[in-house]
């Protein structure tokens, strides 16, 4: 456990807290790194208390007087073998995991944001696309309503009737429209001689 039992929980929880609403991890990585932050941050809190009790004991030699800070460094390479240098290697080695633990929690977020970013624009690209198609269908929609002639090419309204039988373009002679005297004949009005191109020559 982080919390010793002399220590308040109460503290290491408003830390933890207070790293996550300054640090804003928003993964689940990221928060384990915010969370192994508190942790390396609540035990450098503990340096300067350790510091200070080491102090107290190299001070004062068996007779209990006091010796001055200059004696308490003179004493640390005594029977503490060198104890205020470990604790100062201590605190330089959790100095530079909280380092290592932001730089590696800020590469984290920059990651996910530009991830972020490169989704939204994919986003904007396709709904513009979108918006384009449905532009151009809507043109090509207008212009063959305009034109009588719909978008795809093919002309719209209802399509003509056939020809009679025998009244057809086929090519035959029946026609009345190609043949003069039929078409003089289908014309003529009742009780009228229909005029004939062969009568009017004999």
């Amino acid at each position: 456990r982080m919390v010793l039992a002399d220590e308040d929980a109460s503290e290491f929880e408003q830390l933890r807290r207070n790293l996550h609403a300054e640090l804003c991890p928003e993964t689940q990585l990221e928060v384990l790194i915010v969370n192994r932050i508190a942790a390396v941050q609540w035990r450098l809190a503990r340096v300067p208390a350790l510091e200070a009790e080491l102090m107290d004991r190299l001070r004062y030699d068996m007779l209990t007087e006091d010796q001055g800070l200059g004696g308490a460094w003179s004493l640390d390479s005594g029977p503490y073998g060198g104890a205020l240098a470990r604790l100062a290697r201590y605190e330089t080695t959790l100095e530079r995991n909280a380092a290592r633990l932001t730089a590696e929690l800020r590469r984290s977020q920059a990651h996910r944001r530009q991830q972020e970013r490169a989704e939204l624009a994919q986003l904007a690209a396709e709904r513009e696309r979108a918006a384009r198609e449905r532009d151009l269908r809507d043109v090509h929609a207008w212009r063959g309503e305009a034109s009588g002639w719909p978008g795809d090419g093919s002309p719209t309204g209802p399509t003509p009737p056939p020809l009679p039988s025998g009244a057809g373009g086929s090519g035959d002679g029946a026609s009345p429209l190609r043949n003069p005297a039929l078409r003089n004949e289908a014309n003529a009005p009742a009780g009228v001689a229909p005029f004939s191109a062969q009568g009017a020559l004999s």
